[in-house]
């Protein structure tokens, strides 16, 4: 395996990571940002009501965006697999 072949391997393999994870994060951000507001606002400092919300808006958001970053997942794998006997 040459060492461009190996780079394009492992670049494609990052952005894919960052492709999938990326909308869970963002929307987690989003939410602690938004509860750290108020929790300014407010001057309640609970560390409860700072996590609580992020854990439920990230599994709301793996509820929504599973079933592409399932087939995005797979795109990959299956492509990886199919292209393997070119690297060998």
């Amino acid at each position: 395996m040459q060492l461009d072949q190996a780079h394009q391997l492992l670049s494609d393999m990052l952005w894919s990571g960052l492709a999938i994870c990326a909308p869970v994060l963002l929307i987690a951000m989003v939410v602690g940002l938004l509860i750290s507001v108020i929790q300014v606002v407010t001057q309640v400092q609970d560390m409860s009501l700072s996590f609580v919300p992020k854990l439920v808006a990230s599994v709301v958001a793996l509820f929504v965006f599973g079933p592409w970053m399932l087939r995005t997942l797979l795109s990959y794998a299956s492509k990886l697999i199919l292209s393997a006997p070119k690297y060998l």
